[in-house]
Parts: C-alpha cells; structure tokens; sequence
C-alpha cells in the first residue's frame, strides 16, 4: 500500500503547486481563447488557397502551440509571465513543435499508404487502434516539448520510453481529467468504443490541438469559462507532475 499512499500524495502536493501557479499566472488560460480566434480568422482567410492554405493553417497551429507551450512553461517553473512573453512565444518552440508535427505526419502517412490498405476491411479498426496506441504513448510530448532536450523521432522515443517507466501514474490523472471534460458534454454515453474513442482524440498530442479545439466549440457558453479554468490548470499539473 506504500507505494499507492506515495502517489496519492505525489497528486495531491502537484494538484495544490498546480492550483498556485496556475492561479498567479491566470491570464494564460486565455490566451486559448486567442489561438482559437486566430485560427477561425486564418482558417477564412486562407480557405480559398486549397492545399497552400491548409499548409499556411498548419504553420500557424504551429505558432500557436509554441506559444501555448512556451507560456506555460513559465508558469510550471514559477516565472511570472509578462506581455514580453507572449509576443515572443510564438517563436520560441516553433521549430520544435514543427520537428514534431513533421514526425506524426511521416507515421500518419506510412499508417495511411501502407497499413491500413494492407488490412483490407479491418482497416478503420487498425487505425483506430494505432491512433489510441499513439495517444497513450505520446501523451506527454508538450511537457517533453518545454522540458527537455529532444526533438522530432527522438522526442517520440522518448515519451514511449517514459510511458513505459511512468505510464500507470502519468495516464491515471489525465484519462480522469479527459472524462471529466467530456462528461458535461454527454460524450461518455454509448458504445464503450465510442467512448474510448473520444478519451484518445482528446489525450492524442498529434492533432494540433484540434481535438481541445472541438470540444470547446461544441460546449454551452455557460460551460466555456469553467473548461478554461480546468484546462489551465490540467496543463500546470502535467507540467508539475
């Protein structure tokens, strides 16, 4: 039980740093709300390009997630975050996240080319089981981002590697904190595939952040500021953690 009681008390000494620093830097959760405007404006803008536009739309995802990430950071370390910050965020991480986002575009590829016309019928399942495989093991790729060194493939190996060390205690938090963003969206009723499904789009660090992204556009107003509250302080914990 030792163990146990010491990981309980690991989560209840992140969650009370989290709720700190979290606090003490609360304009950051609303730079999501700028990223969510920025990529509506250029999503229009660029719309009538076809591919080049969605390359443009990709680049500034980018920019954005280096932002995200970049100031989030800051407050995991206890820095205060100033408006400085935000104007060179954007910058910061971009090459980074870009070296990351190349590497789930070459595995997305060769699983769309290669694995699923080999598994015939079967292949929307084969999928889908890799896209829950890359979520489990990818999960912490944003907080690898920031904290450590690596980049691209290397990056990736790492976080399977980490996962294989500290999966039990890193995905227990973060599978809970997923149902509780989906439950008030009713998105943890049906199928347990379904179910599943939607836990993995949302733990998965390969889309963008699109998958946050669609969760917040199909909330209520009244449950938007509140999901913004708990994302934020999510991100802080998993930095801590």
């Amino acid at each position: 039980m030792r163990p146990v009681f010491g990981v309980m008390r690991l989560y209840g000494e992140t969650a009370v740093l989290a709720f700190r620093r979290g606090v003490r830097a609360w304009p950051v959760m609303f730079s999501l709300v700028l990223y969510a405007a920025i990529f509506m404006v250029v999503s229009q803008l660029v719309t009538p390009l076809g591919r080049a536009g969605g390359f443009v739309v990709g680049l500034v995802l980018a920019a954005c997630f280096s932002s995200y990430i970049h100031l989030i950071s800051q407050v995991v370390s206890g820095s205060k975050v100033r408006f400085a910050d935000l104007k060179q965020s954007f910058g910061a991480r971009f090459f980074d996240v870009i070296s990351v986002l190349f590497a789930f575009w070459i595995i997305d590829l060769i699983l769309t080319i290669m694995v699923a016309p080999a598994a015939g019928p079967k292949g929307p399942i084969v999928m889908a089981l890799f896209g829950l495989a890359m979520a489990v093991l990818f999960n912490p790729v944003p907080e690898l981002l920031y904290l450590g060194s690596s980049r691209s493939f290397q990056l990736l190996f790492e976080s399977g590697r980490f996962i294989s060390k500290h999966g039990l205690e890193w995905l227990l938090p973060n599978i809970l904190f997923a149902v509780a963003l989906l439950a008030p969206l009713g998105m943890l009723h049906g199928p347990a595939g379904l179910i599943v499904l939607n836990i993995s789009a949302l733990l998965s660090p390969n889309n963008d952040g699109m998958g946050l992204y669609a969760l917040f556009s199909r909330a209520p107003l009244y449950l938007q500021l509140p999901m913004l509250i708990f994302v934020h302080f999510v991100m802080v914990f998993r930095g801590l953690l």
